[in-house]
């Protein structure tokens, strides 16, 4: 069944799998609208397979594709180890899954503080046992992107005495040293045959991805 706009003004879009194809497409359009940079900085989108399943794989993140990409294109660069080394102690990734917006019909499975509602903004996402890969200053930097692009944001931590599913974010830090935050727009009904979003957090997602 094709993907559908929703809502009285069409404020809604729903479709199969938008955890997480939503975010890969915001993350390749901001990619594509900024492939021309003056500054000199390498831009890389890494798409993954296997994250439900625990990203165990050679192509999973927490395989060695992503580690290995970075070092041929430090090769092809004529960088040695020690320049590699300094450019992932200088670098950063958004890690970018989706969040769960508040569903009023189960009010216990979130957090009272911690409600984040369809078409207000990106989620920051936080968890202290680090199953986001969000830190304090990951966070604040996260924060500057949206209010230079004019986009608003929220924040999530997910109940405390809940279970709380993880994202590659923390895999991918770990694995290669990189300051990392984890964001998301919220949807309802995730893992659902029907998720629902809301169109204005898509947009802008892509406006503070294309800032970042």
């Amino acid at each position: 069944q094709k993907g559908a706009f929703w809502g009285g003004n069409s404020e809604f879009y729903a479709n199969s799998q938008l955890d997480n194809l939503a975010s890969c497409h915001a993350a390749l359009q901001a990619l594509l609208d900024d492939a021309v940079l003056e500054n000199g900085n390498t831009l890389v989108c890494a798409f993954f397979d296997h994250e439900e399943i625990g990203s165990e794989s050679n192509k999973g993140a927490d395989g060695s594709f992503l580690t290995e990409v970075l070092q041929r294109i430090a090769l092809a660069s004529k960088d040695n180890r020690e320049d590699f080394a300094r450019t992932l102690a200088q670098s950063f990734m958004i890690s970018a899954d989706m969040a769960h917006a508040y569903q009023p019909n189960f009010p216990l499975a979130y957090d009272p503080d911690h409600k984040v509602t369809v078409n207000k903004g990106p989620v920051i996402k936080v968890n202290a046992n680090h199953r986001y890969s969000t830190e304090s200053v990951s966070q604040a930097m996260f924060v500057d992107w949206c209010e230079q692009a004019g986009v608003p944001y929220q924040k999530y931590s997910h109940r405390s005495d809940l279970a709380c599913g993880s994202t590659i974010g923390p895999i991918t830090s770990a694995r290669l040293g990189i300051r990392s935050v984890d964001v998301g727009n919220p949807l309802w009904a995730m893992h659902s045959i029907r998720e629902s979003a809301g169109v204005l957090d898509h947009g802008y997602m892509i406006r503070v991805m294309k800032r970042f």
